[in-house]
């Protein structure tokens, strides 16, 4: 028979600098999964501060006062790991994925301390990477999906924090001090609210013991009682239209989740959106490409933040097709709201999310993020079995009582974002 895999149940610990340890341990593999999370994103950012957070993502490469730039990526690439970071709306995450051996997952770890609480940010560097970060804004500019996407959060949460563009603009980000970085630095990194999570193989006390050396940090909130954000995102629903020169048309129709979401609407929520837009087999999928043949790319999906959430549906088409497209968009949107849902289809999205998180359940970089997305949203660190198990129990009076909440008409945002007319649709 084969062996058993050996997972232990995630746990959580506050070490005594009031850094917030979470760890599962998967003794199996041979690779382990390290992330530090800041509780500091764009939505915490002001005038003459818009892309600080995510400038300081990238300087955190660029040394410490223990290794230079080259010997932290050395480090890494010399172990055959990988290092990593990205920067959102609300969080800062720093993380690496490493073999467990030769004591590489402490050195691991060591290297992530030090960019948390010595990085220098030499003057030199400072603007190499000035500039490195201004070309990517530059890029993105070029990218007509990003751009709608970021587009319809202005729309639908227009001038509130939670919507800002997470690099900013080129000229925030030129504005930007060695001043103001090392502040920011100092008091969301070296001493602000820190989450460590490890997944896979790794010593849980060499982890801790290498913890213990940071700077006290701030209380963590206890999570979903507690908030980050004093602000409620306030949505705006109605029709928007952002004429661009972009060649195709972008359109893009969302509603807000009602938060707090529990766990079994969150299970809910990703059986809908399976069957909805997330799969080949899905209706959107299948009536706006495969049988109309008038578009390339059509999905849905999910995003949450603290104190707001929403679905949206999303296609792109040629200019031409624009209005035919919006009208079928619509229609498939109806159509949830008016006919009941196949159990076929209901059995296929839910098989889909199954064997989705089996795959996933073997990537220990995966089990890191899903730790930490718990967590964030005080939900219990639900393992492998667990999930699919509370996939299979969603009835489909449960997908039909979520999508009454969700596509409440009167909260419908649609964005036509591109190579088009208000007139036209």
């Amino acid at each position: 028979m084969p062996a058993q895999k050996q997972i232990n149940s995630a746990e959580k610990q506050l070490l005594k600098n009031n850094v917030m340890l979470i760890t599962q341990k998967m003794p199996e593999h041979r690779i382990a999964s390290i992330g530090f999370w800041f509780a500091v994103g764009s939505r915490n950012e002001h005038a003459g501060e818009h892309g600080i957070t995510h400038f300081i993502e990238h300087l955190l490469f660029k040394g410490t006062t223990e290794k230079s730039a080259r010997e932290l990526s050395l480090f890494f690439d010399k172990a055959g790991g990988y290092v990593n970071a990205f920067t959102d709306r609300e969080n800062v995450c720093v993380y690496c994925t490493i073999p467990s051996f030769e004591n590489n997952v402490r050195k691991a770890m060591h290297a992530l301390c030090d960019m948390s609480c010595n990085a220098l940010f030499p003057e030199q560097e400072l603007q190499k990477e000035r500039t490195v970060v201004e070309n990517e804004i530059s890029a993105s500019l070029d990218d007509a999906e990003g751009c709608a996407m970021d587009a319809a959060a202005l729309c639908v949460w227009p001038e509130q924090n939670i919507s800002r563009s997470i690099t900013g603009s080129i000229e925030d980000v030129d504005s930007l001090t060695r001043a103001q970085i090392l502040q920011w630095y100092k008091t969301y990194f070296v001493s602000g609210e820190l989450t460590v999570v490890c997944a896979g193989n790794f010593d849980e006390q060499e982890l801790i013991e290498e913890l213990l050396h940071l700077p006290c940090h701030s209380v963590p909130k206890k999570l979903p009682e507690q908030r980050h954000y004093n602000d409620t995102p306030v949505w705006k629903s109605g029709s928007n239209f952002i004429p661009t020169d972009f060649t195709q048309l972008h359109l893009i129709q969302a509603y807000p989740i009602p938060v707090p979401l529990s766990p079994k609407d969150d299970v809910v929520l990703d059986v809908f959106n399976a069957l909805a837009g997330d799969t080949m087999s899905s209706r959107l999928f299948q009536s706006l490409r495969e049988s109309s043949g008038l578009c390339y790319n059509v999905y849905s999906f999910a995003s949450d933040f603290e104190g707001a959430a929403l679905w949206s549906a999303y296609t792109s088409c040629d200019k031409a097709n624009g209005k035919l497209v919006a009208r079928l968009l619509q229609q498939e949107l109806e159509r949830f709201e008016t006919d009941d849902f196949s159990d076929e289809e209901i059995e296929a999205a839910k098989e889909h999310l199954c064997g989705e998180e089996i795959i996933n359940g073997e990537d220990v970089e995966y089990i890191m993020k899903r730790l930490q997305r718990n967590y964030s949203l005080g939900f219990p660190f639900y393992e492998t079995d667990d999930i699919i198990r509370n996939i299979r129990l969603v009835t489909k009076e449960d997908i039909i009582a979520f999508v009454k909440k969700l596509l409440n008409k009167n909260n419908c945002a649609f964005v036509a974002y591109g190579a088009s007319s208000r007139e036209e649709l």
